[in-house]
């Protein structure tokens, strides 16, 4: 089994430079090698930084140009609604709900895709986070968006781990919002949020008891746009979960699910732990507002 380096920084350097074989003296290495190494990193670094620019205008276009001809819909089918509805037949309402639904879900992708391209781009400014504080948050937000549903949540005080607040925030929003979105089918929404230490990690689980998905079909929920469930079932837009995923890779972390059809799933997120260690004492658990 090999051994841990020496946390001594010189120790350190003299191990990894004794485990590695003799560098060639530089009179090996042509010096046009060198210089056309050092263009084709220039020529990377500037293909990259075009990259970003052609995002952050597609983003900016995306968030304005495409708002502003989706407001007009939404805005004058509201006005025809408002002035004409008495003089519809139920045929004609029911075409003019589809345009207004049509418009709000086309809203909601946009706002999605502008969060998956935000994942993958802003910078990170990483601190010890309480974990559970941001999924109470979370959990409070969606009592108030749908006030008469019954839930049961719970949240296990005390998870600290190493990252992003508002990406952090972000990646439980969309673990949150799916768990609560396919429990509609129950009597009760269930949604526990619980941690567990592995090694110098945490695993945040969170779990719930709704509709679940066929575990075959696991691979295939964090890719862009694809759903396991039709629109007609709230299948969403599709990027939630991507948008998590993104997250996650982002902080070196890792997302896993674990589901059955019928009975729910959890998904596990691996963070680097705080320094402030989390509350595991049996029982321990809050329950969000």
């Amino acid at each position: 089994m090999p051994q841990p380096l020496p946390h001594n920084r010189s120790a350190c350097t003299d191990a990894v430079a004794g485990a590695m074989p003799a560098a060639e003296p530089r009179d090996h290495v042509a010096p046009t090698a060198d210089a056309d190494l050092a263009q084709q990193l220039a020529d990377s670094r500037a293909e990259l930084a075009a990259t970003q620019r052609d995002l952050e205008l597609l983003s900016h276009g995306v968030s304005h140009d495409l708002r502003a001809p989706l407001r007009a819909i939404e805005c004058f089918a509201a006005l025809l609604e408002q002035h004409a509805a008495a003089d519809l037949d139920a045929t004609a309402r029911d075409h003019l709900e589809r345009v207004r639904a049509a418009a709000a879900r086309m809203a909601t992708l946009i706002d999605g895709l502008l969060a998956l391209s935000r994942a993958g781009r802003t910078p990170l400014s990483c601190t010890d986070v309480d974990a559970s504080l941001l999924a109470e948050w979370t959990l409070a937000e969606l009592r108030d968006a749908d006030p008469t549903r019954a839930a049961e949540l719970h949240v296990q005080p005390g998870i600290v781990v190493r990252a992003d607040e508002r990406q952090l925030k972000l990646l439980l929003e969309q673990l949150l919002h799916n768990a609560w979105k396919f429990s509609r089918s129950r009597d009760r929404v269930s949604v526990t949020v619980t941690a567990e230490r592995v090694g110098d990690h945490v695993r945040i689980s969170v779990g719930d008891h709704g509709t679940g998905f066929d575990p075959a079909r696991a691979e295939r929920i964090f890719e862009p746009f694809q759903r396991l469930h039709g629109t007609d079932e709230d299948g969403g837009h599709g990027l939630g979960l991507a948008i998590a995923q993104r997250i996650a890779e982002r902080h070196g972390a890792t997302i896993t699910v674990d589901a059955r059809a019928g009975e729910g799933c959890t998904f596990h997120v691996l963070l680097p732990q705080g320094e402030t260690r989390i509350d595991t004492a049996p029982g321990a658990h809050g329950t969000a507002p």
